[in-house]
């Protein structure tokens, strides 16, 4: 069974937040798919760091949108405290929201959940996304999301 195995799972992951946080002008809900992909770094007994590379996609109540790949640095903290800071690339159209200045972001965060004995994983997700100063305006933002990853029963390798 998928939930006895020692090998933890993709994930399927929804979540839900806040866009823009600290800036009034375009705060919006933004609410983002995501799939997150195994690598075992250590072998087993010692779990405590997954790489998880990952494909996702954003949207706002604004009409952005952002389409991403990343990695996730999972550590877990006897076996269910999460932290995962992370790293994606991807590219943004600002829809009728704001404009981030360039079509080309990079989101940098990190997330904290509780990852229950199957593999589930309630948490908060903050996050800032910005083009790095490549375009001629940056002024990026930082969304706070809540998220809940769900295994996945296949995998696509």
């Amino acid at each position: 069974s998928l939930f006895a195995s020692t090998h933890p799972p993709d994930l399927f992951s929804v979540s839900s937040g806040c866009f823009d946080l600290y800036r009034s002008k375009h705060r919006t809900f933004e609410f983002a798919l995501e799939y997150k992909f195994h690598l075992q770094c250590l072998k087993p007994p010692n779990r405590f760091l997954q790489f998880r590379p990952l494909v996702g996609v954003m949207a706002t109540a604004k009409g952005s949108s952002y389409g991403y790949l990343g990695i996730n640095f999972d550590f877990l903290f006897k076996n269910h405290l999460l932290f995962a800071p992370g790293f994606a690339a991807g590219y943004f159209f600002p829809g009728k929201g704001k404009n981030l200045g360039y079509p080309i972001e990079f989101r940098t965060g990190v997330e904290i959940a509780w990852q229950f004995s199957d593999w589930r994983r309630l948490g908060f997700h903050f996050y800032h996304l910005s083009n790095a100063g490549i375009g001629r305006r940056n002024p990026g933002e930082e969304s706070f999301v809540l998220f809940y990853d769900i295994p996945v029963l296949f995998s696509f390798y």
